[in-house]
């Protein structure tokens, strides 16, 4: 992978040496900065979509807050990396612009921005009725493409897939907590649970429609 790391000060930032835009100039002049008061928020005129790090569950209270490891081994490392391998592979998803770490004297923060996409998620078709049969068959074919691609997806929902309405194009975004790994049969069908857990959850889940994924993962062909 072309991903390079450098130091600022008491960041570290990485992006990959193919990109078109001057990022270490980017990121002196500020132009990723927020208050990182929020998870997600929109910059540059909504073109990238910037995600600070929070804690969730029983670690929430120490907020965005990190025990110190390698930076390799920090989650938007991690997920940059991911997004990064995926993009380059060709896949449907985000393309990742730079992530970065903050080090504090036991912690770090941390944050990535990627480019959005011009697609709402599926939760949003489904509440909008507006989901077809062709959209439940391609959400099979790239969770396949994923699998073949060696991720599993960490959390596979409603919210992490989206879908372009007007080109009919479907992305899966939200890497962080993904890794790669052998996938068979049956770790296939675990991460495809997932999100049938998602569906079930929020009242979406239709049998029929379920079988559509199912039938195009099993039959696609790399």
């Amino acid at each position: 992978m072309s991903i390079i790391i450098k130091k600022i000060n008491n960041h570290f930032i990485f992006y990959d040496k193919d990109i078109e835009i001057n990022i270490e100039e980017s990121f002196f002049n500020g132009n990723f900065a927020t208050d990182e008061a929020l998870n997600v928020q929109w910059i540059h005129n909504r073109r990238w979509v910037k995600k600070h790090y929070f804690r969730k569950g029983l670690m929430s209270f120490l907020d965005d807050k990190y025990i110190t490891k390698g930076i390799k081994d920090t989650r938007s490392y991690k997920e940059y990396f991911i997004l990064n391998y995926l993009f380059k592979s060709g896949f449907n998803t985000c393309r990742p612009i730079i992530g970065w770490v903050t080090y504090g004297h036991i912690y770090y923060t941390a944050n990535l921005v990627t480019e959005a996409l011009p697609s709402i998620t599926l939760m949003k078709v489904l509440q909008l009725n507006t989901m077809k049969d062709l959209y439940w068959e391609k959400i099979g074919i790239e969770v396949r493409k994923m699998h073949d691609l060696g991720i599993y997806h960490g959390d596979l929902n409603i919210t992490n897939i989206m879908i372009d309405e007007k080109k009919g194009n479907i992305f899966i975004l939200d890497f962080d907590k993904s890794h790669f790994r052998k996938i068979d049969e049956s770790v296939g069908k675990s991460n495809l649970k997932r999100l049938k857990r998602s569906l079930l959850k929020n009242n979406f889940f239709n049998e029929l429609d379920y079988k559509k994924i199912i039938d195009s993962y099993s039959f696609f062909k790399k």
